[in-house]
């Protein structure tokens, strides 16, 4: 079971180096996630050097949003913005955007989109939200993102709906604290739960509910994801959000890693260094051999993930 374990990640390459690239090959790693830097030279040289290191491939993701939060360079308007212009003007401006962000990606042989944010907010959000959203009727949110589904769909291209269970009203931002959420509404969820269906995969994010469980983050919660299955029947493959990010620094690695699988996730978002996370792992390595449950719950990820 240990060797398969990479296939539980989603992580971000780095340099490419002999020791990185085995690690890939002993752990059978085949899922990653691209950033800015990665597109500053030749991507698709960089990408064809990655996928000849490997056993096999799988998902090669990236954020393409729209607005700031655009990994590929290029002219694309923000999801807020958008979204304004198309109820002004129609909403084939806006299926017209959608197309142009999956076509983006298609070109540089990437076949996941980490968005839509169906998070609802508006022009008063956070800053980490802020001009991210489609607004924040539910309605108007679940209409739009199913538009950016169908472009994408179009083109070969998987979307993953986040931030289950919803942003709204938080204040603090997960990159660098914990958020705490006292109550989950049925509007926050209502774009997830009308989309499941069409959705292939579905990102939670860092955050304390006391609500669903009082003692640990939606991440590590196993209350949160049988929460999510039941209220949208989704069957896919549940992401963590970044498991690096700042909301979850109390902390070990390890832990982060163990808690996440035990809960139900089922893709493990990190884009940390891969030599910390090569630590953890092989450090743990008996742990992850000899745990039923952890074994259990491997082995259930695998399986939902064989299904793309």
């Amino acid at each position: 079971m240990f060797k398969n374990l990479g296939k539980l990640f989603l992580v971000k390459p780095e340099a490419l180096s002999e020791v990185e690239k085995e690690f890939y090959r002993e752990l059978s790693f085949e899922n990653f996630i691209f950033f800015k830097e990665h597109f500053e030279g030749d991507f698709k040289d960089y990408l064809s050097s990655l996928r000849q290191s490997l056993r096999n491939y799988k998902f090669l993701a990236v954020d393409q949003e729209g607005g700031r939060v655009c990994r590929i360079k290029g002219d694309f308007e923000s999801p807020l913005e958008i979204v304004k212009r198309a109820k002004l003007k129609g909403k084939e401006i806006f299926r017209n955007w959608a197309g142009k962000i999956a076509e983006t990606l298609k070109n540089y042989e990437l076949n996941l989109n980490l968005a839509p944010v169906v998070d609802r907010e508006d022009k008063e959000a956070p800053e980490f939200l802020k001009e991210r959203t489609f607004g924040i009727n539910p309605k108007d949110i679940t209409a739009y993102a199913e538009i950016f589904i169908e472009e994408h769909k179009k083109r070969g291209v998987k979307i993953c709906l986040k931030h289950f269970p919803g942003l709204y009203e938080v204040k603090i931002d997960p990159h660098k604290e914990l958020p705490l959420k006292e109550k989950i509404s049925e509007e926050d969820i209502y774009p997830f739960k009308t989309l499941s269906a069409k959705a292939d995969f579905i990102m939670t994010t860092h955050l304390l509910i006391p609500a669903l469980d009082n003692k640990r983050p939606f991440t590590f919660s196993e209350k949160g994801i049988a929460f999510l299955r039941r209220e949208t029947e989704f069957k896919g493959a549940i992401l963590t959000d970044d498991l690096s990010m700042g909301a979850l620094k109390d902390y070990p690695l390890i832990e982060r890693i163990i808690y996440a699988i035990l809960s139900g996730h089922n893709l493990l978002v990190y884009c940390g260094s891969y030599k910390d996370l090569m630590e953890a792992l092989f450090e743990e390595k008996k742990e992850f051999e000899k745990s039923g449950l952890l074994k259990e719950k491997i082995r259930e990820s695998l399986t939902i993930l064989e299904r793309y």
